[in-house]
């Protein structure tokens, strides 16, 4: 009897924590997938910094072929054209106004995050095929009977996927983001320094902190907003049979054209508001969560409707300030997404064929 309650106790001890096997799970996830989580936002943004570099040397070549050597670049500062290359522009940047000031910083700080933007345009596409493809691929080639024989529940590997997608992939795109900031500031350096201009112009204005702290914000707004089309994706993965892609695109967008063609039959189409809301927030949002931004669909029209952002925190405001956290859209469709997610761990536990 000892020997029984030893033996269980020892058992006991060396069974993984949870939050031990949920990390193995996230390693596992990750190097399976490493191609498209880390290498591809990687592959994106060298393209977009040699293409910079390609069009800086095109700008610099133009600016000396065509301009004569009297002539400088410029920078309005308050009302005046000031050279960047003399002494004025350091004189100007001195005495320029609170309101100048702010328009330049909002203008390299713009431009930077506009650099960074790439890498986080292909996660969409990364996490919405990874996503389809995680629970119908290991029926597919029946690793499903392995991974159930293993001391790991369902929920587990369906929230580990999950968290992969809408976590782990976010947070590599997005210091892929950073350091492709960077190297194209140091690229547009390299372009002042050719042409005499201060490079004060350039960093004095950057504010990293609100680059960083801004994109870190965006992965728990990501993550929700993207609930729905990830709990979508996996119900999709777990059910279908074959070609899930077909299930998953297909199924909405036949849905939404038999309702606004019967709509239209009848023609009630401009007096149904429910239909553009069908489409506005049901179908493109269960298409398209997985793109970063896209949130901003359901604020578009208090944007059109208040006023257009007229400097860049404004504008980061309606992006994942308390506009976008507050918006009925992103917890409304967070319930729809965990409700999908926990049909997906269900439809795993008995189905191990594709």
């Amino acid at each position: 009897m000892n020997a029984i309650v030893n033996n269980a106790n020892a058992a006991a001890r060396t069974a993984p924590h949870p939050t031990h096997r949920m990390k193995t799970l996230l390693k596992r996830e990750f190097w399976e997938h490493k191609g498209g989580f880390l290498w591809a936002p990687i592959i994106t943004s060298v393209i977009f910094l040699v293409f910079t570099v390609i069009g800086s040397s095109a700008g610099q070549f133009a600016f000396h072929k065509f301009q004569s050597e009297s002539s400088s670049w410029v920078v309005n500062i308050g009302g005046q054209d000031v050279p960047v290359n003399s002494d004025s522009m350091r004189q100007a940047l001195a005495h320029a106004s609170p309101s100048d000031l702010a328009q330049m910083h909002d203008a390299v700080n713009g431009v930077l995050m506009i650099a960074g933007v790439w890498p986080l345009m292909v996660l969409g596409f990364v996490v919405f095929f990874y996503l389809l493809s995680s629970l119908f691929d290991e029926r597919k080639d029946r690793s499903v009977l392995f991974w159930k024989s293993m001391p790991i529940s369902d929920t587990e590997t369906v929230l580990s996927k999950l968290l992969s997608g809408l976590v782990v992939a976010p947070l590599i795109a997005i210091a892929v983001s950073i350091v492709t900031m960077l190297v194209f500031a140091l690229i547009i350096s390299v372009f002042m320094l050719g042409n005499g201009m201060p490079l004060a112009l350039l960093w004095s204005n950057m504010d990293p902190l609100m680059i960083v702290g801004q994109s870190l914000l965006m992965v728990p707004l990501y993550a929700l907003w993207a609930l729905p089309t990830a709990g979508w994706l996996l119900l999709c993965s777990a059910w279908s049979r074959r070609v899930p892609f077909l299930w998953a695109v297909g199924l909405p967008l036949l849905v939404g054209a038999l309702v606004s063609w019967a709509v239209a039959i009848n023609g009630m189409y401009r007096d149904t508001p429910v239909l553009g809301m069908m489409w506005k927030h049901g179908i493109v949002r269960l298409l398209t969560g997985t793109f970063p931004g896209t949130h901003l669909i359901s604020l578009s029209d208090a944007i059109r409707h208040n006023h257009h952002p007229e400097s860049l925190h404004d504008g980061l405001q309606y992006f994942n300030g308390l506009n976008a956290w507050t918006s009925p859209a992103l917890w409304i469709g967070a319930v729809v997404g965990v409700a999908m997610i926990f049909g997906a761990i269900r439809l795993r536990r008995w189905r191990t064929e594709a």
